[in-house]
């Protein structure tokens, strides 16, 4: 968990995948874009073969730099105002979640290594879909959920102390 109470999760759908830094404050949730691979991108890439698959290799590469200098450059600043410096970064307020879930990692892993998934919908039906990039992350946003989301969140995972990650819950009775 960062200090400041945030945590860092990719955003993902078949066309995007895009790092936001999380912040809790009260009852809003800042979603702050760090930048990744834009849909653009990875459609005109996925056109050109191995060729394609050597850019966006590239092109991966390069969203990480970004993204690093992105975090250095939202250190230590008030997530209201960042929200108004980028038009991909949003606010919502926790009680428009009508439901959410913090599950395990998917074996369809199509944007890289994930420890586990937190996915939510909101009152008006629009669905988002979040991953953790490690353990670690995981383990500071399931803290900072349950605080905010304790009315709507169900944790479908539980820690595996001999594998070292975060497992589907077992049904207990």
């Amino acid at each position: 968990m960062q200090s400041d109470g945030s945590f860092d999760a990719r955003y993902v759908s078949s066309r995007s995948d895009i790092m936001y830094r999380i912040y809790i404050r009260g009852s809003d949730l800042y979603f702050i874009n760090l930048g990744g691979v834009s849909p653009v991108t990875r459609a005109v890439t996925a056109q050109f073969g191995i060729l394609g698959v050597l850019v966006d290799l590239a092109l991966k590469k390069l969203a990480q730099r970004k993204t690093q200098t992105m975090l250095q450059a939202v250190e230590g600043q008030d997530p209201e105002s960042l929200v108004r410096q980028n038009a991909s970064s949003f606010k919502i307020y926790a009680p428009e979640i009508k439901d959410a879930a913090v599950e395990p990692a998917s074996i369809w892993a199509m944007h890289g290594k994930q420890a586990g998934r937190w996915n939510f919908e909101m009152r008006d039906g629009k669905k988002h879909r979040f991953e953790f990039v490690d353990v670690e992350t995981m383990k500071s946003a399931l803290e900072l959920l349950s605080k905010s989301l304790f009315a709507t969140l169900r944790v479908n995972v539980e820690w595996n102390d001999q594998k070292k990650k975060f497992e589907k819950k077992k049904a207990r009775g």
